[in-house]
Protein backbone atom coordinates (compact mmCIF):
# COMPACT_ATOMS: atom_id res chain seq x y z
CA UNK A 1 0.00 0.00 0.00
CA UNK A 2 1.05 3.49 -1.02
CA UNK A 3 1.86 5.76 2.33
CA UNK A 4 2.16 9.10 2.68
CA UNK A 5 2.63 11.43 6.05
CA UNK A 6 0.21 13.26 7.53
CA UNK A 7 0.77 17.23 6.75
CA UNK A 8 -0.10 18.06 10.71
CA UNK A 9 1.05 14.88 12.87
CA UNK A 10 3.89 13.51 10.46
CA UNK A 11 2.52 9.76 10.99
CA UNK A 12 2.74 7.68 7.77
CA UNK A 13 -0.80 7.04 6.92
CA UNK A 14 -2.14 5.74 3.32
CA UNK A 15 -1.49 7.92 0.52
CA UNK A 16 -5.58 7.61 -0.96
CA UNK A 17 -6.16 9.09 2.54
CA UNK A 18 -8.19 12.23 2.22
CA UNK A 19 -8.85 12.64 6.37
CA UNK A 20 -5.79 11.41 8.87
CA UNK A 21 -7.15 8.42 11.23
CA UNK A 22 -4.70 9.16 13.65
CA UNK A 23 -5.20 13.28 14.48
CA UNK A 24 -7.90 13.73 12.16
CA UNK A 25 -6.66 16.38 9.67
CA UNK A 26 -8.02 16.77 6.61
CA UNK A 27 -5.47 16.49 3.88
CA UNK A 28 -6.70 18.60 1.58
CA UNK A 29 -7.11 17.71 -2.72
CA UNK A 30 -4.38 16.50 -4.46
CA UNK A 31 -1.59 17.98 -6.16
CA UNK A 32 -2.59 17.77 -9.53
CA UNK A 33 -6.25 18.89 -9.31
CA UNK A 34 -4.40 21.82 -7.71
CA UNK A 35 -2.32 22.00 -10.50
CA UNK A 36 -5.10 22.04 -12.51
CA UNK A 37 -7.05 24.73 -10.81
CA UNK A 38 -4.12 26.94 -10.76
CA UNK A 39 -3.96 26.76 -14.59
CA UNK A 40 -7.61 27.46 -15.29
CA UNK A 41 -7.64 30.65 -13.09
CA UNK A 42 -4.59 31.53 -14.90
CA UNK A 43 -6.17 30.76 -18.04
CA UNK A 44 -9.39 32.86 -17.56
CA UNK A 45 -7.85 35.79 -16.11
CA UNK A 46 -5.46 35.99 -19.51
CA UNK A 47 -9.08 35.43 -21.57
CA UNK A 48 -10.53 38.05 -19.80
CA UNK A 49 -7.53 40.57 -20.01
CA UNK A 50 -7.61 39.75 -24.09
CA UNK A 51 -11.16 41.13 -23.66
CA UNK A 52 -11.00 43.83 -22.16
CA UNK A 53 -8.16 44.81 -24.23
CA UNK A 54 -10.39 44.06 -27.50
CA UNK A 55 -12.82 46.14 -25.85
CA UNK A 56 -10.64 49.26 -25.28
CA UNK A 57 -9.61 49.02 -29.05
CA UNK A 58 -12.63 48.77 -30.04
CA UNK A 59 -14.20 51.79 -27.91
CA UNK A 60 -10.60 53.77 -29.00
CA UNK A 61 -11.97 52.77 -32.78
CA UNK A 62 -15.91 53.99 -32.41
CA UNK A 63 -14.63 57.21 -30.79
CA UNK A 64 -12.58 58.59 -33.54
CA UNK A 65 -14.55 56.99 -35.95
CA UNK A 66 -14.96 59.52 -38.80
CA UNK A 67 -12.77 62.04 -37.19
CA UNK A 68 -10.15 61.11 -39.02
CA UNK A 69 -12.33 61.85 -42.51
CA UNK A 70 -11.80 65.45 -44.56
CA UNK A 71 -14.14 67.49 -43.07
CA UNK A 72 -15.47 68.22 -46.71
CA UNK A 73 -15.86 64.80 -47.40
CA UNK A 74 -13.54 64.70 -49.93
CA UNK A 75 -11.20 61.89 -50.81
CA UNK A 76 -9.11 62.84 -53.86
CA UNK A 77 -6.94 66.24 -53.79
CA UNK A 78 -4.95 67.96 -56.33
CA UNK A 79 -1.84 70.43 -56.32
CA UNK A 80 -3.14 73.35 -53.57
CA UNK A 81 -6.28 71.39 -52.41
CA UNK A 82 -6.26 70.75 -48.60
CA UNK A 83 -7.12 67.65 -46.90
CA UNK A 84 -8.47 68.89 -43.44
CA UNK A 85 -9.67 66.60 -40.95
CA UNK A 86 -10.03 67.12 -36.63
CA UNK A 87 -6.32 67.00 -36.52
CA UNK A 88 -4.41 67.96 -39.37
CA UNK A 89 -3.74 69.61 -42.71
CA UNK A 90 -2.49 68.55 -45.19
CA UNK A 91 -1.47 70.54 -48.57
CA UNK A 92 0.34 69.17 -52.06
CA UNK A 93 2.10 72.79 -52.66
CA UNK A 94 4.02 71.10 -56.08
CA UNK A 95 5.07 68.50 -58.14
CA UNK A 96 8.60 68.70 -60.13
CA UNK A 97 11.23 66.48 -61.64
CA UNK A 98 14.49 65.59 -59.67
CA UNK A 99 17.46 65.90 -61.63
CA UNK A 100 20.19 66.60 -59.03
CA UNK A 101 21.33 62.57 -59.15
CA UNK A 102 24.62 61.65 -60.17
CA UNK A 103 25.62 58.79 -62.40
CA UNK A 104 25.43 56.16 -59.60
CA UNK A 105 22.24 57.24 -57.84
CA UNK A 106 20.28 58.00 -61.04
CA UNK A 107 16.69 56.09 -61.95
CA UNK A 108 16.50 52.86 -64.05
CA UNK A 109 15.79 53.42 -67.70
CA UNK A 110 12.30 54.42 -68.59
CA UNK A 111 11.95 55.43 -65.03
CA UNK A 112 12.15 59.45 -63.54
CA UNK A 113 12.19 60.65 -60.10
CA UNK A 114 9.91 62.91 -59.14
CA UNK A 115 9.58 65.46 -55.79
CA UNK A 116 6.58 66.33 -54.53
CA UNK A 117 6.23 69.23 -52.08
CA UNK A 118 3.90 68.68 -48.75
CA UNK A 119 2.96 71.36 -45.76
CA UNK A 120 1.37 69.67 -42.98
CA UNK A 121 -0.36 71.56 -40.14
CA UNK A 122 -0.91 70.42 -36.57
CA UNK A 123 -4.54 72.11 -35.88
CA UNK A 124 -5.56 69.02 -33.09
CA UNK A 125 -6.47 71.25 -30.26
CA UNK A 126 -5.95 68.73 -27.39
CA UNK A 127 -2.77 67.09 -28.08
CA UNK A 128 0.51 69.42 -28.33
CA UNK A 129 2.36 67.16 -31.39
CA UNK A 130 2.02 65.61 -34.40
CA UNK A 131 4.06 63.37 -35.96
CA UNK A 132 4.69 62.68 -40.09
CA UNK A 133 6.87 60.81 -41.50
CA UNK A 134 7.03 60.75 -45.31
CA UNK A 135 6.69 56.86 -44.79
CA UNK A 136 3.26 57.57 -44.27
CA UNK A 137 2.75 58.86 -48.10
CA UNK A 138 2.57 55.46 -50.76
CA UNK A 139 2.72 56.54 -54.58
CA UNK A 140 1.22 54.72 -57.21
CA UNK A 141 1.98 54.50 -61.11
CA UNK A 142 -1.36 53.37 -63.08
CA UNK A 143 -2.31 51.51 -59.62
CA UNK A 144 1.20 50.26 -59.23
CA UNK A 145 3.07 50.97 -55.57
CA UNK A 146 6.20 52.51 -56.52
CA UNK A 147 9.78 53.16 -54.22
CA UNK A 148 10.76 56.16 -52.43
CA UNK A 149 13.69 57.67 -53.73
CA UNK A 150 16.07 58.15 -50.59
CA UNK A 151 19.01 60.38 -52.27
CA UNK A 152 17.93 63.65 -52.77
CA UNK A 153 19.98 66.32 -51.89
CA UNK A 154 19.52 68.60 -48.91
CA UNK A 155 17.54 71.52 -50.56
CA UNK A 156 14.94 68.55 -50.69
CA UNK A 157 14.39 68.17 -46.77
CA UNK A 158 12.51 64.86 -46.31
CA UNK A 159 8.76 65.37 -45.30
CA UNK A 160 9.49 63.35 -41.57
CA UNK A 161 8.77 65.95 -38.47
CA UNK A 162 7.57 66.43 -35.01
CA UNK A 163 4.77 69.06 -34.87
CA UNK A 164 3.72 71.32 -32.56
CA UNK A 165 0.25 72.81 -32.11
CA UNK A 166 -0.32 75.47 -34.45
CA UNK A 167 2.92 74.98 -36.48
CA UNK A 168 3.75 73.58 -39.57
CA UNK A 169 6.05 71.33 -41.10
CA UNK A 170 7.14 71.61 -44.95
CA UNK A 171 9.41 68.79 -46.54
CA UNK A 172 9.43 66.72 -50.19
CA UNK A 173 8.76 62.93 -50.36
CA UNK A 174 10.48 61.95 -53.87
CA UNK A 175 9.35 58.89 -56.10
CA UNK A 176 11.09 56.68 -58.99
CA UNK A 177 8.32 55.96 -61.39
CA UNK A 178 8.08 55.54 -64.99
CA UNK A 179 7.90 57.92 -67.28
CA UNK A 180 5.29 56.01 -69.11
CA UNK A 181 2.76 56.52 -66.50
CA UNK A 182 -0.31 57.69 -66.92
CA UNK A 183 -2.02 58.43 -63.67
CA UNK A 184 0.61 58.85 -60.96
CA UNK A 185 -1.17 59.06 -57.35
CA UNK A 186 -0.43 59.60 -53.45
CA UNK A 187 -2.26 57.94 -50.63
CA UNK A 188 -2.02 58.60 -47.53
CA UNK A 189 -3.75 57.37 -44.23
CA UNK A 190 -4.56 59.39 -41.54
CA UNK A 191 -6.30 56.89 -39.16
CA UNK A 192 -4.28 54.21 -37.82
CA UNK A 193 -6.28 51.88 -36.89
CA UNK A 194 -8.47 51.55 -39.73
CA UNK A 195 -6.16 50.17 -42.90
CA UNK A 196 -8.70 51.52 -45.75
CA UNK A 197 -9.71 54.73 -44.78
CA UNK A 198 -7.30 56.61 -47.22
CA UNK A 199 -6.76 59.85 -48.92
CA UNK A 200 -4.76 60.80 -52.34
CA UNK A 201 -3.30 63.62 -53.74
CA UNK A 202 -3.31 63.53 -57.50
CA UNK A 203 0.17 63.88 -59.18
CA UNK A 204 -0.26 63.62 -62.50
CA UNK A 205 -3.61 62.18 -64.54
Amino acid sequence: MKTKKCKHCQETIAKSAKRCPKCGGKLGMPGIIKALIIIVIIFVCIVGCVGSCSEAVDDAVKETKGTYNDIHGKTSFAINETFENKYEKITMLEVSNYTGYNEYLGPKDGNKIIAVKFEVENINDKNDELYVSSLNFNAYADGVAQDQYMYASEEYDDLSATVGKGKKAVGYVLYEVPTSASKITIEYNADFWVDGNTIEFIVQE
